[in-house]
């Protein structure tokens, strides 16, 4: 029982002496700042890509082709050899991501598959929107035909703005178009137009 005693009086002596040493090693200075911490705030945005058509019907309206002739018909609303209703709009292709575009067109259906007759043509026509200029740069890429004025648009996927911006009023295009059709034409015609954004 001694020993024990004796164990227990050495604890608590060296326990007694770490205590003393950790209070004449530290210095107190009440309730003062003496250092500075630093925490952190994560937020981590992802790209979104998204395009959209704010405008996705086009009607070029029915009528009929002058016998003997070509229709000519825009969607600006010049038609020649055509008789009826004429367009004035156009698709608005928009991109509603947070990352710039390259952005091609392409549709579902030949001009042959869409208009039938004789050696039809379906042509569109890229441009910024109003209030959007500068939106749509570099649509004339090596290798395709451009979009700056009216050019055959078919299957193939073509380059119509290389850069679509997303900031706004540089994120949103017009879509144009432009059909020639034969007199030997008759029937409701309808065709898709594919908008594709990579980045």
């Amino acid at each position: 029982m001694k020993s024990d005693s004796s164990e227990i009086i050495s604890y608590i002596s060296i326990a007694v002496i770490i205590i003393s040493l950790f209070f004449i090693g530290a210095k107190f200075t009440g309730y003062a700042v003496t250092g500075n911490e630093t925490g952190v705030v994560n937020v981590t945005i992802t790209t979104s890509a998204a395009l959209n058509f704010t405008t996705a019907l086009l009607d070029f309206g029915s009528g009929t082709v002058t016998p003997g002739a070509r229709a000519l018909v825009w969607t600006n609303g010049t038609a020649i050899d055509w008789t009826g209703s004429t367009p004035t709009g156009q698709l608005v292709l928009e991109n509603i991501g947070n990352v710039n575009l390259s952005v091609t067109l392409q549709t579902n259906k030949t001009a042959d598959t869409f208009l039938g007759g004789t050696t039809p043509e379906f042509k569109a026509k890229v441009s910024d929107s109003a209030g959007n200029t500068g939106a749509c740069t570099g649509n004339a890429s090596a290798g395709t035909e451009s979009f700056l004025t009216y050019n055959n648009i078919n299957e193939s996927a073509q380059v119509a703005c290389d850069v679509l911006g997303y900031d706004p009023g540089l994120d949103t295009v017009d879509i144009n178009f432009f059909i020639n059709i034969s007199d030997n034409v008759i029937g409701a015609k309808t065709v898709g137009i594919i908008a594709i954004g990579t980045y």
